[in-house]
């Protein structure tokens, strides 16, 4: 897409852009009064985050907010709160990327400061992780819009799909206090970057989400193929290595993020340990796999087995629909 097409589609994104922000905050209002309502009524299967937040006694307020913080604490958000109190403690912690728990940290030292002596720090760094999902996520709505402006070339269908994408299936992981609003948000941006050939920028945000999510180095494909790859963009040998050459620097910094949290788990776990950890011999020596690995099994198509066929059942409706 040209420039100019591209700021045509932007004059569309601003006659619509506050109703998808409108649009996004209210469904991240019903979705936090369902999951509080759901657990009023039903209560918790897992009761893991009670260990973290009390229901005390207090104020109608204090409550109130525990409560909040009890619903955003759900799932791997356990792990986010512990890293945001008290840094890497545990081996397995460096399955969890450092971008969401220093942003709970941020919020809760400083706007959530007065909820922090009323309710205490662990209920003040899950709302604090709330509230940064929750505001990234009505960003991630708000940019997928523009960018589905830029590359559909149709408002309407970019329109919709920021819409449809406020309620999607996952809406509890995305307003917990869980890295995938963040994500979004980081990676739209990113992805609208290169949209207006903003190259630099363009890998300096998905640096961020290398920082956040370790798939994040995943999305520097874009940028190597609108740099060297799209149709169009070469024109002879020389042209070639130099759009090679620079779609690899891109490729480089949008890797950083990532990188420098793996030098800090091998710093870490190989050269401060008292005994060495498995890893730290092989090459690359990756404390992220090693951690998915020995702690949860993850691995390259280990999850597709016969025990978990009763989840792909439960996922199917919503398969077959998108």
């Amino acid at each position: 897409m040209s420039r100019q097409s591209a700021d045509a589609g932007c004059g569309a994104v601003c006659s619509r852009w506050w109703g998808v922000v409108r649009w996004a905050a209210a469904s991240r209002a019903a979705v936090l009064a369902l999951a509080l309502a759901g657990r009023a009524v039903i209560g918790d299967h897992d009761a893991s985050a009670q260990l973290v937040v009390a229901e005390a006694a207090g104020s109608l307020a204090a409550r109130a907010a525990r409560a909040v913080a009890l619903v955003a604490l759900r799932w791997d958000a356990l792990y986010f709160v512990h890293i945001a109190g008290g840094g890497y403690v545990y081996e397995q912690e460096h399955a969890f990327f450092p971008l969401l728990p220093a942003l709970m940290r941020l919020a809760a030292d400083t706007v959530l400061a007065p909820v922090a002596a009323a309710v205490g720090a662990p209920a003040a760094l899950a709302l604090a992780g709330a509230a940064v999902s929750n505001v990234c996520f009505v960003l991630a709505a708000a940019t997928l819009y523009e960018l589905g402006c830029r590359t559909l070339r149709d408002e309407r269908l970019a329109h919709a799909a920021a819409l449809l994408y406020a309620w999607a299936p996952s809406a509890m992981f995305m307003s917990a206090a869980y890295t995938e609003s963040l994500f979004a948000w980081l990676v739209f941006t990113a992805l609208v970057r290169v949209a207006r050939r903003q190259h630099v920028r363009a890998a300096l945000w998905l640096g961020a989400a290398g920082l956040c999510r370790a798939n994040g180095v995943a999305f520097a494909g874009f940028l190597v193929w609108d740099v060297a790859v799209r149709p169009g963009a070469l024109r002879g040998r020389a042209a070639a290595a130099r759009a090679a050459a620079w779609a690899a620097a891109l490729a480089a910094v949008a890797a950083l993020g990532a990188a420098a949290f793996q030098a800090y788990g091998y710093h870490t776990l190989c050269r401060l340990a008292p005994a060495p950890r498995p890893f730290c011999g092989r090459t690359p020596p990756l404390a992220y796999g090693f951690v998915q690995d020995a702690y949860w099994d993850v691995g390259f198509l280990r999850y597709y087995a016969w025990q978990q066929l009763p989840n792909f059942a439960l996922a199917a409706p919503m398969a077959a629909l998108s």
